[in-house]
């Protein structure tokens, strides 16, 4: 169990004054002696009455520890320690629970508590020497059984991490006591590539370890996307457009040859009654001839005609430049179209229909 090594004064009392002859002893102890008074160096003693500063309950539960230790009933003083430390933190309470792992052999809880025991009792102004020399004794009897890994680094606030386990932040107070044999010591850090390390230790044994945390490298841009390849309309030409543009040119090719025919009778009539005019003056007819028929019936019908032939020859042109200017836009836009798959080989065949004329338009890809 790990507790918090900085707390306020409390004191050892003394464990064994009045001990019993009939006690068992613990395995570290030596030889027994007299009741009264024990051998220097039989067992380890806690030395320091308490502190008035803690809680009534804490102080209770203090006492109960040492009431239990001088009965060597060393699990029972462990769990009043225990108790009394979740109610007041105070350092010298280490100090009893620290001498109860050491009897409990549970010798890596006894190094950590007795090391921040002794650190604590140091910067006691009220601690004597003699206090400071039982506490460092009864340490070194801890420290015999376990190795120590002083652990540094540059970055502080650094998590320090053993076989899974997080003993606490840098800069540590105390060193890493570990039980003998391999470990695993993890340093990290946000913002900062984590550094491991592992270490064998003996008891007794002490050794150093720095870590150099590093920031990871910057990462490089990731690569631009290639630029899209040019897309490529999947329907190709608009069909509608296609079918009305069509429409328009062929409407216009059938109206021009229906007025062109138009024309051409006309003009047959129109040659037919010129034929019966008795007269022509450059080129036009003279209807102020005299003539053994009404001259001014055939004039106006001649005239007629001849408006009727100009009206038809004008549509039939009109008719077929309309329908070349819509067969030119139609092809124009099917040709400028992006077509659905550009690689693939067609042909494209549009008629063309002029006034002078037709014919057909062939494009395509090969």
């Amino acid at each position: 169990m790990r507790l918090t090594p900085l707390v306020p004064l409390l004191c050892f009392l003394g464990l064994l004054a009045s001990a019993s002859p009939s006690e068992a002893q613990p395995e570290s102890s030596g030889p027994t002696g007299s009741a009264a008074q024990p051998k220097p160096g039989s067992r380890p003693a806690i030395q320091r009455p308490p502190s008035n500063a803690g809680s009534d309950k804490a102080r209770k539960l203090y006492l109960e520890g040492v009431a239990a230790a001088e009965k060597n009933r060393w699990a029972d003083a462990h769990a009043s320690f225990v108790a009394a430390w979740a109610l007041h933190e105070h350092y010298t309470i280490l100090g009893g629970l620290g001498t109860c792992e050491l009897m409990l052999k549970r010798y890596r809880d006894a190094a950590e508590h007795l090391a921040a025991y002794v650190r604590e009792l140091g910067n006691d102004a009220t601690a004597t020497p003699q206090d400071r020399a039982a506490a460092a004794e009864t340490y070194a009897k801890a420290r015999a059984h376990v190795g120590a890994v002083i652990v540094s680094t540059n970055v502080p606030g650094a998590e320090v991490v053993v076989d899974g386990s997080v003993v606490g932040r840098t800069p540590l107070l105390d060193p890493v006591f570990l039980d003998p044999g391999p470990h695993t010591i993890t340093v990290r850090h946000d913002g900062y590539m984590p550094k491991e390390t592992a270490v064998e230790v003996a008891a007794g044994s002490e050794t150093r370890r720095a870590f150099e945390l590093e920031r990871p490298a910057p990462s490089a841009p990731p690569p631009r996307p290639a630029p899209p390849p040019p897309r490529h309309d999947a329907e190709g030409p608009n069909v509608g457009v296609i079918v009305a543009g069509g429409s328009v040119a062929a409407a216009g090719v059938i109206a021009g040859v229906v007025f062109t025919f138009a024309a051409n009778g006309t003009e047959r009539a129109v040659r037919r009654r010129w034929d019966t005019v008795d007269a022509f003056k450059n080129g036009k007819v003279d209807c102020m001839a005299p003539r053994r028929e009404d001259p001014v019936g055939h004039c106006q019908k001649l005239s007629s005609l001849v408006d009727d032939r100009d009206l038809f020859s004008n549509l039939a042109l009109w008719s077929f430049v309309g329908g070349g200017t819509a067969a030119l836009g139609t092809l124009g836009y099917w040709l400028a179209s992006p077509s659905s798959a550009p690689d693939e080989q067609h042909v494209r065949v549009v008629p063309l229909v002029t006034p002078g004329g037709g014919g057909i338009v062939a494009g395509g890809v090969f």
